[in-house]
């Protein structure tokens, strides 16, 4: 009996399908690069660093328009690319890595995969050209980054580690909760943990002009409203990390607390299970000064830096 690949090779729509690909191609390959995620420990931001590649026969078709807004203009550029291959690399669930094309010095990632019929043996994957005010998030080069600078100007280094605050004297303990900068949360990842949004247009300077000291350090006092969302805490451990966040205002004076913060529980639903999740908010008016987030930060990142022993003994030829 053939298998079902034996079947769906002699099939007359694959066949033509196939042979009008190779003719819309010309037999040209597209360069794939494989990006490793890089998160600066800092404030969360995230940067993909280039790796290895692949190349991959197909068609590659795009369309280009342009938007002008208040702070760019920009082309967007959307492309599908069709191929009778299925790109093995891009069914591995895998939030630390990404494959970004590379076609007439474009660069396109993919973020879908079309309607695939199977008797016709072709896959389609769409996706947008990399945006010009992202692309500074791809680096080929490590050592680019100012690991040991943080990227943001608000409070969020500040609450980001709150996580590793846990004196003896602290009553209760620090549940330890995860917290993940807005809009840079992984994919598709399971409770408990928890979310820092801060309001760009809440952030506010309390002191009329910034001082500068001797050394020309800027210190400007500032105000954020935060919304910290927590998936999958019940209240002890909500009611705890409160507490743990006061008393991290009292003891590090990094953050000061404006506002008289209460737990709420949200209502977040999916309609298959008939359940609500267990999601809790909490917001925060803050002060702090921008130089003393800087402080904390590299505290922060003296404790991150990964140091290498040399091993005093040879290894065997």
């Amino acid at each position: 009996m053939a298998t079902v690949d034996e079947t769906l090779a002699n099939l007359p729509l694959r066949d033509a399908l196939q042979a009008g690909i190779q003719s819309l191609s010309a037999g040209e390959t597209i360069r794939f690069t494989k990006y490793v995620k890089r998160i600066l420990p800092i404030d969360g931001y995230v940067f993909w660093l280039a790796g290895e590649s692949i190349e991959i026969a197909g068609s590659f078709h795009y369309s280009v328009g342009r938007t002008q807004r208040e702070d760019e203009t920009v082309s967007i550029n959307k492309v599908v690319f069709t191929t009778t291959d299925e790109i093995s690399e891009f069914n591995v669930v895998d939030p630390q890595t990404l494959w970004i094309a590379t076609f007439d010095g474009i660069r396109f990632a993919f973020a879908r995969r079309g309607n695939r019929y199977t008797q016709a043996g072709v896959n389609h994957y769409e996706g947008d050209a990399v945006y010009s005010a992202l692309a500074s998030q791809l680096v080929e080069n490590l050592y680019t980054l100012l690991a040991s600078e943080p990227i943001v100007s608000n409070s969020l280094p500040a609450w980001l580690t709150i996580q590793t605050y846990s004196p003896i004297w602290l009553a209760p303990y620090n549940p330890n909760i995860l917290l993940y900068p807005s809009y840079l949360v992984p994919a598709n990842i399971s409770p408990p943990y928890g979310v820092v949004h801060i309001e760009p247009g809440r952030t506010n300077a309390i002191q009329a002009a910034p001082r500068l000291n001797n050394r020309t350090s800027h210190y400007q006092l500032a105000t954020d409203h935060v919304r910290v969302t927590l998936y999958g805490y019940n209240n002890a451990q909500a009611q705890d990390w409160v507490d743990t966040v006061n008393q991290f205002s009292v003891d590090t004076d990094a953050l000061g607390i404006m506002s008289m913060p209460i737990m709420r529980d949200e209502k977040r639903g999916q309609m298959e299970l008939q359940a609500i999740a267990m999601k809790k908010t909490i917001e925060f008016d803050v002060s702090y000064y921008q130089t003393r987030i800087n402080d904390i930060a590299r505290q922060l990142i003296e404790s991150c830096i990964v140091q290498y022993e040399v091993s005093p003994y040879p290894t065997a030829a």
